[in-house]
């Protein structure tokens, strides 16, 4: 809304983590309740290697609780570089709380991923 603080909150849910082939890593829970208040997300990435790589989100009602993989990518097959990917209209799903998840998925090589989350 016109007038209303936007402030944009960036997290860093992963830094400089390794990947082997066909390797996966979840981030740390994040607690959304008190975080977003348009619920607009995007991802910066930076990848290092010769694999490829895949980010995905998943939630939970409880930050201990089981997480969901609702079965949408954010990006898939990306290579080495950087860049932003914003999450697809209507989503994430609203839920508490949320990972998100790496996985090396080219099968071959690693791959050395940074992954920031931003929040408005």
């Amino acid at each position: 809304m016109p007038g209303q603080n936007r402030i944009i909150m960036t997290t860093k849910m992963f830094d400089e983590e390794v990947l082997a082939a066909s390797g996966t890593a979840d981030s740390p829970a994040l607690d959304l309740r008190n975080l977003s208040l348009s619920w607009r997300f995007s991802l910066q990435y930076i990848t290092v290697g010769t694999g490829t790589l895949k980010i995905e989100y998943l939630l939970a009602l409880t930050k201990t609780g089981t997480y969901y993989n609702i079965g949408t990518d954010i990006g898939a097959t990306l290579a080495a570089g950087n860049g932003f990917l914003n999450f697809a209209s209507g989503e994430p799903y609203l839920a508490p709380f949320m990972k998100i998840r790496i996985t090396e998925d080219g099968g071959a090589n690693g791959v050395t991923v940074t992954v920031n989350l931003n929040i408005q």
